[in-house]
């Protein structure tokens, strides 16, 4: 008995991201905001000290070009420091296709490995969903059919 009470006390259950199936177009149309931009600034915004998952990022980010949704000329990107909590991090100075969630009237969205945020060099966002198992492709006539 003692055995077990101490396996539950000291063990937590597995945590791991765990995301939507589906391509970047089903992500596109999932998104709040899409845009790209460049990081200015990385902030640590830590929340409670006595629970892991509370802390997030906060990254400044200015807005070149958007593709969805209306973003500040600079918003603030938030994420959760903990990739078990799906967040990601981006490095200052470089450029992101960021799909977000979220009002922007406050300048802040949220972003997170699910969402699909990447690097802009990938190029522009797909915005065509992809193929699902209830979905049939398109078939063309067979060249021994009579007409």
């Amino acid at each position: 008995m003692t055995a077990a009470l101490l396996t539950a006390v000291f063990t937590s259950p597995a945590s791991a991201c765990s995301c939507f199936p589906g391509g970047e177009g089903d992500r596109y149309h999932r998104a709040d905001h899409v845009f790209t931009g460049v990081v200015l600034s990385e902030t640590l915004e830590e929340g409670d000290p006595t629970s892991t998952f509370d802390d997030r990022y906060r990254y400044a980010v200015a807005v070149r070009t958007e593709y969805k949704g209306d973003v500040p000329r600079v918003v603030a990107v938030a994420t959760a420091t903990s990739g078990a909590a799906c967040g990601i991090r981006m490095t200052k100075g470089s450029e992101y296709l960021v799909f977000a969630h979220g009002d922007s009237a406050d300048r802040r969205v949220e972003s997170t490995y699910c969402s699909g945020t990447r690097l802009a060099s990938a190029g522009p966002p797909v915005t065509t969903g992809s193929l699902t198992t209830t979905t049939t492709p398109p078939t063309s006539p067979c060249a021994t059919a009579v007409p």
